[in-house]
């Protein structure tokens, strides 16, 4: 299964569309995660045309959307949430890992990439793909197999944008 992973788009007036490159990047994906701060729904409006997507709440967000989210997927659960009350605290991200059960935790919020695996938990930020902070706008692909048992299995793939 191959997931395209997205966060910290901040669609505004400004900042009126994605980046073109996200659709060549996100082509053939089974399921695009966002990781919040959306903004403006046609974000997810825009990505629905790609493939299915699963979105959280950021904390610019003013949308109808969930905190938190798990999908669960072969052999993995996947939980998402922007990370707003976390940021880069690994001890408070793998508190949230273990209260919603999760194999890897999708986050955002630092517009930083990063893929970490502690403590038995795939930790990823695809970075920002329109407010990078200190890196190149990105996003990430994100491939389980069947066969794949570990965390340390999974394939990740960060794409600049």
């Amino acid at each position: 299964m191959r997931i395209g992973l997205i966060s910290d788009t901040h669609i505004s007036q400004k900042r009126g569309r994605l980046p073109d490159r996200v659709w060549e990047a996100f082509d053939g994906v089974d399921l695009i995660i966002h990781a919040g701060d959306i903004t403006h729904r046609k974000v997810i409006e825009e990505l629905e045309e790609i493939s299915a997507v699963v979105a959280v709440l950021g904390n610019n967000d003013k949308l109808d959307l969930n905190e938190s989210e798990v999908i669960e997927t072969e052999s993995f659960r996947i939980a998402v949430n922007h990370g707003t009350r976390y940021s880069s605290d690994f001890d408070k991200l793998s508190g949230l890992a273990g209260k919603l059960d999760a194999d890897v935790l999708v986050t955002g919020h630092t517009h930083r990439p990063h893929c970490e695996i502690i403590d038995d938990v795939l930790f990823i930020n695809p970075g920002s793909s329109n407010r990078p902070i200190k890196s190149q706008a990105s996003a990430a692909i994100l491939e389980i197999d069947k066969a794949h048992r570990h965390v340390s299995d999974i394939e990740v793939t960060f794409i600049e944008l």
